[in-house]
Parts: C-alpha cells; sequence; structure tokens
C-alpha cells in the first residue's frame, strides 16, 4: 500500500445466495444486520435468488446495511434496462444500492442463458461500454424521462486482470479484488496479491486513496488452533494449491477470531483492502471478528 492516507474502517459484508421461502430470506438477512455486517450482497449466477427483488426484499426488513450487487455479470443486460433497474432499486431501498458489475467468467452460464461466450478481451470490452452508459444515464434520470432525484449509487467494479483493474481505477467507487485468476482452485497467494494491488494503484494514479478496497474471502475458519484449522481447511478443500502458505493467502482467513482480526490488520496495512465479504456458510461463525473490528 503506498498510499499515506489513514486507513478507511473496516466494513464487513456477507454473500448470501439462497432461501428455500420468503420468510427464511427475510430472516437471514435481519440476522446479518443483528450480527453486525455492514454489507448484504447477492451474486449473479443462474442457480442463486436475482440480485435486485433479493435486495429490495432485504432492503424492507433492515434499516443499516447497503445493499449490493456483487457483480453482475454485463454481458447478461441491455446497460439501458440495467439502468432503470438500478435507479428503480435505488429509490424502493432508500439510497443504499452498490452496483457491482463484473465481466462474467462462467461459460456454462452464457450457454444455459443463449448468450454468445466472447473471449475475455471482448467481454472486458462489453464491461467497459455498460459501465459507460450507466454512469451516463444514473447521472442524469432525465434521460429515461425520469422526473424524480435519485442519488446515483456507488459502483462496485469487480476482477482480477489488468484491463477489469484499469476500469476500475477509472470508473469505480469501490474496486472488488476477486483474489483469483478463475475461482478457489486458482487463488492468488500474498506477493501475486500485492502486485495486482500496485497494478491498480499506478492505474488510478491520484484516485487511488479515494476508491475503497474489497475483497471476497473464499474460505474462512474460525478456531483456537491455527495449525489444526490450517489441517481442516486442506482436508475439506483439497483443490487448494498445495504451494501456498494458507495462512498468507488474501482469500483464506484462518485462526482464533483475535488471530483473523489481526490478520485483516495487517492486510489492510499491506492492500489497502478494509473492506472484507464472506461467504454465507461463514456468517456466524466470523460474527466475533466483526465485533472485535467494528468501528476500527
Amino acid at each position: 500500500m503506498t498510499t499515506d492516507t489513514a486507513p478507511r474502517p473496516f466494513r464487513f459484508g456477507v454473500n448470501l445466495t439462497a432461501a428455500s421461502t420468503r420468510q427464511a430470506w427475510l430472516d437471514k438477512c435481519r440476522r446479518a444486520e443483528a450480527l453486525g455486517y455492514d454489507l448484504i450482497v447477492v451474486p449473479d449466477h443462474l442457480g442463486v435468488l436475482a440480485p435486485f427483488p433479493a435486495l429490495v426484499a432485504a432492503a424492507a426488513v433492515t434499516e443499516r446495511p447497503r445493499l449490493a450487487t456483487y457483480v453482475l455479470n454485463s454481458g447478461f443486460y441491455n446497460p439501458v434496462l440495467l439502468a432503470r433497474e438500478v435507479l428503480t432499486t435505488q429509490l424502493v431501498t432508500g439510497g443504499r444500492l452498490d452496483v457491482g458489475l463484473g465481466a462474467g467468467h462462467a461459460k456454462d452460464e452464457f450457454d444455459t442463458a443463449g448468450i454468445p461466450w466472447t473471449s475475455a478481451g471482448a467481454r472486458v470490452r462489453r464491461l467497459a461500454e455498460t459501465v459507460a452508459e450507466l454512469r451516463r444515464i444514473i447521472d442524469d434520470p432525465s434521460l429515461l424521462g425520469w422526473s424524480r432525484a435519485v442519488e446515483p449509487p456507488r459502483l462496485i467494479i469487480g476482477g482480477h486482470g489488468d484491463k477489469v483493474l484499469r476500469l476500475a481505477a477509472a470508473h469505480a467507487d469501490v474496486v472488488a479484488f476477486a483474489g483469483a485468476t478463475a475461482g478457489t482452485a486458482n487463488l492468488a497467494g500474498a506477493d501475486a496479491m500485492a502486485e495486482r494491488v500496485a497494478f491498480f494503484e499506478a492505474a488510478a494514479g491520484d484516485r487511488s486513496a479515494s476508491i475503497e478496497r474489497n475483497i471476497l474471502v473464499q474460505a474462512v475458519l474460525v478456531a483456537a488452533d491455527r495449525q489444526r484449522a490450517i489441517d481442516t481447511l486442506r482436508r475439506r478443500a483439497p483443490h487448494l494449491p498445495e504451494a501456498h502458505d494458507l495462512q498468507e493467502v488474501p482469500t483464506v482467513l484462518l485462526g482464533s477470531p483475535e488471530d483473523i482480526a489481526a490478520t485483516l490488520i495487517a492486510r489492510r496495512e499491506r492492500y489497502g483492502i478494509s473492506s472484507i465479504c464472506v461467504h454465507e456458510p461463514a456468517m456466524a461463525g466470523f460474527a466475533p471478528v466483526i465485533e472485535l473490528l467494528s468501528g476500527q
């Protein structure tokens, strides 16, 4: 981390994906707020809940957390119609929406949706076009005929490669570091993450300090014995690269709540990452870490 500014306070999010009933979803969102989460985020995959209606429902039963698409597959959306969804959701959630956008990486989902699968470069160009059009409309809703004022939501751009990080450096309010090249089997190690952060900082220039940095933690194992936690995770997730020291992988958190809190403080110092999201199965177990770091 090369900036000289004071670190941003931590914010914590939980990535919620599914519920069997309406009540189960609402209860889950209420519990996330009660546990201290600052963000409720919903991914954009075909096998889980659709992001916008899920977030609108979450807003109806919570007051404090922000609500984020995390992240939308830009290839699935017409940018003008997406802008309408964004403006409507921002309005009915009381201005709590964060719009996360990415290029999409799952070919099978494109195939299922009947959308042509293109090269990585073409998908990133589509993302850039979507960002530009979405910004244009949400900054001036009258372009859609809206007469009411709507505060523009914050824009999250998520990814790992050079092109996406350059796009985030130029346009995002929040950059979401993927911490992997393609899913959890390719988790970036500590030095690789440092290189990605340095690349982003160089691309962002004077904007760097104003852009919040986020990461989705792929594995959380809270246990008093850190080595036992490492051994347990190796058994549960044998696909994780053997070459990595799991204690140093930025998308893995292991140990007691105190260990994990210290790790996050150290990583914030190194990478400038202050916004941490965990997957739904870790929601309750991670809560003691939030309590330790609240307000810091």
